[in-house]
């Protein structure tokens, strides 16, 4: 529409003096005439899908507008008599690139809902505040660095949306709001703190309320020392303390936490404490590590010069790290060096691995070195994030008092009552313990049936018990099971029959054992499974040569093969058991009939999974299967994965060819029937490939259900809708 029949139109609107409405939409104007002033009578103006970069001062005389909208224009600013739109109840300017809104946006007393998406919004004025009709409010995809204190007062404020900006703090004042939904995701957000973030949107406004009765900063964080058995760890620690040195050290059984207070490097009248995480060196405690390992804190890894940066795996380190906790710092520590020079590809480490802010040099024995190491510290400590961290003064006197217990573990009960003694009850409570259990201060799992009986306050206490089972010479010579006769042996002296249940339920959520299901008095202890796989190629082949059967098979490629795997996963999935499993594989069978066998296979040194399940229709078992295996990778927030899938072949010749899952993906979504094997230079189905993998497969394996003649097979898989439903519902066929 050219600007001399967006004239014509407006001046037929002026002469119909009844037009309360006018459409200009997705006209491909440029410019609004200052003559769109004259329509004082109009109450909507629908103005989306243009290319307007302003408006003129004239629109502020259409003061019975009740609907602007200005949806996908390219509006760079408003001009301030858009305040004189008094009446306005809504107005939509997103998708523009507005940079700024003015104050006299403020005057809109009467809107009640603003969307403001998808522009270029650093900040936003105070005037905000006077709005307080607003009922719906939407800031999503702008750069917001901040939100004002005013905000508070927008007491009809139901939806507020601010995902994707750059927050890194929410204002208190938001917890005045009462029936407010918040969306804060996809934001850099450090206060409300991940722990409570994490907790969902009732949980944060809990948080922003409770620090409007008052707050006071926390200086507590954790470090946490880990490298391999015997480089100094410890020792390490008991310099930092000024304590002596000692020439014997006992081996560190699972975790010793003790407490390091640090003058803060700049506020004088500071105190930060540091709890220290002490992890055992040796290879059987890493799996049992990985759940301590948490993000946000502050990572030193210790290596022996004597024995050579290779020796000490930095690279497994920190991988493990990265995986586990990749936006926490590193400080790497060459110990003894005393005794020999340290000697390693600092650059190298630093290029790879982002995290590592310092390497040191130093000897526990001679204590050369330790000054300059721990000014490093106290300046690492105070950026950690959890450092200083606002917390509401209830939850703060709460929170030390359950600390200052000394009991290993008290009744759920009895944290109630500490909690409802400090003014912290209902939903706050509940917010309060879950954020003590991710700081690792409990653990307490309140929503677990089998868990929820007992407080653990000493996580050092549950790491030694369950040292204890993985220490146990029984249990190794027994290839991992672990009897009721061995818990009463090695853990007569933790309590009675209860905790000792309770210990033992913990290592299964945990995936560190599981009970057998003949048996439920015998546990397999999956971290004491022997290393070399029994014979259970038979079973196997057996299952392949069956006419009729198909394949599945993934394989998922690892920055770094991580402790825990893949015996998690195999006792996670320990229903599905043929009790034929070791360190780094299993063999499952899909129920008594083992129609469908899945085997689990970890390569260490080559960094991978294989996934692969076989029999008549195997996409339900394998869909099953890979759920599992993805929700205990979920747990390396930081681990680069890669999943392929093998090329079936040409022309009945073998391939070794593997095609990356997100270009096949991809090639499905564009409708593509073929993909090129680029090893042979051919093409191969994509409906092939993604077999039992993709939704778009759905009825090809439901069609090839429907002409099996096995009658018992269709009782055991269930109906066509059954199966429909199951395949359906299950995430890991549409990721």
């Amino acid at each position: 529409m050219t600007e001399k029949e967006v004239l014509a139109e407006i001046e037929q609107a002026t002469r119909d003096g009844r037009r309360t409405v006018l459409n200009l939409s997705n006209q491909g104007l440029k410019i609004l005439p200052p003559e769109i002033g004259k329509l004082t009578r109009l109450r909507r103006l629908l103005l989306f899908g243009n290319q307007l970069e302003s408006l003129p001062a004239e629109i502020g005389q259409l003061t019975n507008l009740k609907e602007l909208s200005l949806y996908s224009n390219k509006l760079k600013s408003l001009p301030p008599e858009i305040g004189k739109l008094t009446n306005l109840r809504r107005l939509v300017l997103s998708r523009n690139r507005l940079t700024f809104l003015p104050p006299e946006i403020g005057s809109l007393t009467k809107l009640y809902e603003l969307k403001v998406a998808i522009n270029k919004l650093t900040t936003l004025p105070p005037e905000i505040g006077k709005m307080t009709n607003l009922y719906d409010l939407s800031f999503s995809q702008n750069q917001l660095l901040s939100i004002p204190t005013e905000i508070g007062e927008l007491q009809k404020l139901v939806y507020f949306d601010l995902w994707n900006n750059l927050l890194t703090s929410l204002p208190v004042e938001l917890g005045k709001i009462q029936n407010l939904f918040v969306i804060v995701d996809a934001n850099p957000l450090r206060s409300p703190p991940p722990d409570v973030l994490n907790q969902g949107k009732k949980a944060i406004l809990a948080y922003l309320r409770e620090r409007l009765d008052g707050e006071a900063p926390q200086w507590l964080s954790k470090m946490i020392l880990v490298g391999e058995g015997g480089v100094g760890k410890t020792q390490l620690l008991r310099s930092l303390l000024n304590e002596t040195f000692e020439t014997e050290s006992e081996t560190t059984h699972g975790i010793g936490i003790r407490p390091l207070e640090l003058k803060h490097p700049e506020k004088t009248d500071v105190r930060m404490l540091l709890n220290c995480w002490d992890f055992g060196g040796q290879q059987i405690y890493h799996a049992t590590h990985q759940f301590f390992l948490t993000n946000r804190s502050l990572f030193v890894l210790v290596w022996d010069t004597r024995h050579g940066w290779k020796a000490g795996k930095l690279y497994y380190w920190l991988d493990t790290i990265k995986a586990r906790a990749p936006e926490s710092p590193v400080l790497i520590v060459a110990a003894h060096t005393d005794e020999r020079d340290a000697d390693l590809p600092l650059e190298d480490l630093k290029k790879k691995y982002s995290q590592v802010v310092g390497h040191f040099e130093l000897s526990n024995k001679t204590r050369a070195g330790i000054l300059e190491f721990r000014k490093a510290l106290l300046e690492t400590a105070a950026d950690l994030p959890l450092m200083g961290e606002m917390w509401p003064l209830k939850w703060l006197n709460a929170a030390s008092a359950i600390r200052g217990l000394k009991e290993h573990h008290i009744l759920p009960t009895e944290l109630d009552a500490i909690m409802t003694k400090h003014r912290v009850e209902g939903k706050n409570s509940e917010v309060l313990t879950q954020w003590l259990h991710e700081l690792g201060d409990i653990v307490y799992f309140r929503e677990n049936e089998e868990l929820d009986d007992l407080v653990i306050l000493n996580p050092q206490w549950v790491t030694e018990a369950i040292s204890k089972v993985l220490e146990s010479k029984e249990v190794i010579t027994k290839d991992g099971i672990f009897t009721r006769e061995q818990m009463d042996k090695l853990w007569g002296g933790v309590g009675d029959k209860n905790i000792q249940e309770h210990l033992l339920r913990l290592m299964e959520q945990f995936d560190l054992s599981y009970r057998t299901l003949e048996n439920k008095e015998i546990s397999l202890v999956v971290e004491r499974l022997p290393l070399d796989p029994p014979a259970y190629q038979e079973k196997w082949n057996a299952a392949r040569e069956k006419e009729g059967s198909k394949q599945i098979s993934m394989k998922f490629s690892l920055t770094s093969f991580q402790a825990g795997l893949p015996t998690w996963f195999i006792a996670r999935s320990h229903r599905f058991t043929t009790h034929t499993h070791w360190r780094l594989g299993a063999l499952f069978a899909d129920g008594e009939a083992r129609r469908h066998y899945g085997l689990i296979e970890g390569y260490e040194y080559d960094r991978y999974l294989r996934l692969t399940v076989q029999g008549p229709v195997p996409a339900n078992f394998f869909a099953l299967l890979r759920d599992g295996l993805e929700l205990t990778l979920d747990r390396f927030p930081g681990l680069d994965i890669k999943r392929t899938i093998p090329c079936p072949g040409h022309d009945g010749k073998d391939c070794s060819y593997e095609f990356d899952l997100e270009n096949v993906e991809r090639a499905a979504e564009k409708n593509r029937d073929t993909i090129e094997c680029t090893k042979a230079l051919e093409h191969v189905k994509v409906s092939k490939l993604l077999y039992g993998l993709h939704e778009s497969t759905l009825e090809q394996q439901l069609q090839e259900l429907s002409k099996l003649q096995d009658k018992t097979l269709l009782e055991v898989e269930g109906s066509r809708e059954e199966i429909l439903a199951e395949l359906k519902d299950n995430k890991s066929l549409i990721q």
